[in-house]
């Protein structure tokens, strides 16, 4: 009797469940009988079964401004992965014979007819401000929920995530059948997860003698002795190319601050608005952390000098994250800079389900044809990356994008220990729970999405690449907002392989997308590292990974010597 009423109760509740959610489970279905629709790479982001869960979730009022971006696909993507592979390849006929600008529209862009019935159908339903890159891979316009509906086939729904609120499509994006072979993925239709600053800030730290040496902090300047690249001629004639969030105007002056204090020349800035003049560029006051420790760690590890930083800003107002979107398209687009720094990342799961991956990964793959590299932060999470933001989950273990996109370096992090001003050994970055129950170690894993690059092997994209300094109680003393802190993450770790990078190429040349020649040189050649990592792990309470020698998931290869890989390009071993 009471299993009988246990499931009436159940059978009853789960019905008032379906009602409340079956309007909107409706609404994600066909809306136009007469149209024939083929989905998009843009998944639902909010399910039926969160729906249901969550009870009686509302749909955004049709009248509520929106804007969109749609992703184009490649032509011959095929070829331009192949490219990607050969211009980056000492063996290949191809080699260092990059893309251009003019041979990717004429290749692999696609065509100004698929671009025109695009815009045509944007127009139709009713949207407008439509804007095409130049390189044609990206259409932006604005809107409304209610032409969203129309156009893509699905709803927008009220929805939270990670204690954010805003919206999400409760079904896949879809265009009809005419457009199926132009469409990739349609960007916008969610504003609340977004990629963040993989940054931990403190105050100034007593160092610490430990075992494996002095843990400590680090002026920016000290890096280049401690990697070994102190023979490598600065990054003056290098222009590097910075990612951003939001405005810069701090960043610059407190980038000024440091050069002065550090005996440097003013180093020469550009700022980049990508997403045209009317986007929101002012300065995002948690971002400015970020922004100073990419640039101050990069002017640092380049030896005081390069020949320019470019900021590539993002529109702060963009939904869910179509203006990195933009930025990075932008930075490929110009092909100015060949070093480009990203020290943000977010749930590679989340990024596959909007359209975002599949977008940015056609950017990525021109980029790495045209000799361009994004190096990228490996995460700061451990291996909880789409697990409330670093909070442990056992053994579901995830990874950050871009990332674990294979054509971007992605690079990890270490807890750097001295002895006296020289380097002493390195650990797996990991500085357990905070006072919130967070964890902060280096990411590093498996993509659950991305196959492996030929130069890995195996079935699936594994991360990080190579790794240096990340830990706070051993990070960088960063200016921030004229004040100085200790700054560590693996935003850390990044710029100061962007500026090791950029003295590189301002010695050698374009030396292109460099992961292949990488993994096959370190193997052949030990003195290529600077410390193979073998200690530590990225999780908590036995979960996770652990270092071993060789590559590990931690810390990739571990960091590197650079003026020992000067030497070997130089030799034409590289």
């Amino acid at each position: 009797m009471l299993r009988t009423a246990l499931l009436t109760q159940r059978s009853s509740t789960l019905c008032r469940r379906l009602a409340y959610a079956w309007p909107l489970v409706l609404a994600a279905g066909p809306l136009h009988a007469a149209t024939d629709w083929v989905d998009t790479h843009t998944k639902a982001f909010v399910t039926g079964p969160q729906l249901m869960a969550r009870g009686a979730a509302s749909e955004v009022a049709p009248g509520q401004t929106t804007d969109v971006l749609i992703s184009l696909k490649l032509r011959n993507e095929a070829k331009l992965k192949t490219l990607a592979h050969d211009v980056n390849d000492p063996r290949s006929p191809h080699y260092r014979k990059y893309l251009t600008s003019e041979q990717f529209l004429a290749d692999h862009a696609p065509t100004q007819a698929q671009v025109d019935a695009v815009v045509g159908y944007l127009r139709q339903n009713g949207f407008i401000d439509i804007d095409v890159a130049p390189n044609r891979l990206l259409v932006s316009a604005r809107g409304t929920a209610g032409t969203v509906k129309a156009a893509f086939n699905t709803p927008l729904v009220h929805y939270q995530l990670a204690g954010r609120s805003g919206f999400a499509n409760s079904g896949k994006a879809q265009v009809p059948r005419a457009l199926g072979g132009i469409v990739g993925s349609v960007l916008g239709l969610q504003n609340v997860a977004r990629a963040r600053p993989l940054l931990r800030v403190g105050d100034v730290a007593q160092p610490r003698t430990l075992a494996a040496g002095t843990a400590t902090g680090h002026y920016p300047k000290e890096f280049p002795a401690l990697y070994g690249a102190t023979g490598v001629p600065t990054a003056a004639g290098t222009t590097v190319g910075v990612i951003t969030i939001g405005g810069v105007s701090q960043t610059l002056r407190d980038l000024r601050t440091f050069t002065s204090n550090n005996g440097y020349a003013t180093v020469s800035t550009t700022t980049i608005k990508t997403n045209g003049t009317g986007g929101n560029y002012t300065d995002d006051q948690e971002g400015q952390g970020e922004w100073n420790l990419d640039s101050q760690s990069i002017v640092g590890a380049a030896g005081g000098a390069v020949g320019r930083l470019a900021f590539y800003m993002a529109d702060l107002n963009a939904p869910g994250n179509t203006g990195l979107t933009k930025a990075f398209n932008k930075a490929v687009t110009d092909n100015t800079a060949k070093i480009i720094n990203v020290s943000l990342g977010w749930c590679e799961n989340d990024a596959s389900a909007d359209g975002t991956l599949d977008a940015e990964e056609a950017i990525f793959t021109t980029a790495a044809a045209q000799g361009q590299t994004f190096s990228v932060s490996s995460g700061d999470e451990g291996v909880y990356e789409c697990n409330n933001r670093g909070y442990p989950d056992g053994g579901n273990y995830s990874v950050s994008w871009p990332a674990s996109s294979p054509h971007v370096l992605a690079i990890g992090g270490t807890t750097l220990y001295t002895s006296g001003s020289s380097f002493a050994s390195e650990t797996v970055w990991n500085e357990g729970l905070d006072g919130n129950g967070k964890l902060w170690a280096t990411g590093g894993g498996i993509s659950q999405i991305l196959p492996a690059p030929s130069w890995q092997g195996g079935n699936a994209r594994l991360l990080p690449d190579v790794s240096f300094d990340a830990a706070q109680s051993t990070g960088a003393y960063i200016y921030n907002y004229g004040q100085l802190q200790q700054i560590g993450g693996t935003s850390l770790a990044s710029p100061i392989f962007v500026g090791f990078w950029a003295r590189l190429l301002a010695a050698n040349g374009n030396l292109g997308f460099p992961a292949a020649r990488l993994y096959s040189a370190i193997p052949a050649n030990a003195s290529l590292l600077r410390y193979d990592v073998v200690s530590g792990n990225n999780g908590y309470q036995g979960y996770g990974y652990t270092a071993a020698q060789g590559w590990d998931y931690p810390t990739g290869w571990g960091s590197l010597n650079i003026g020992a890989l000067n030497q070997l390009i130089k030799s034409g071993g590289f």
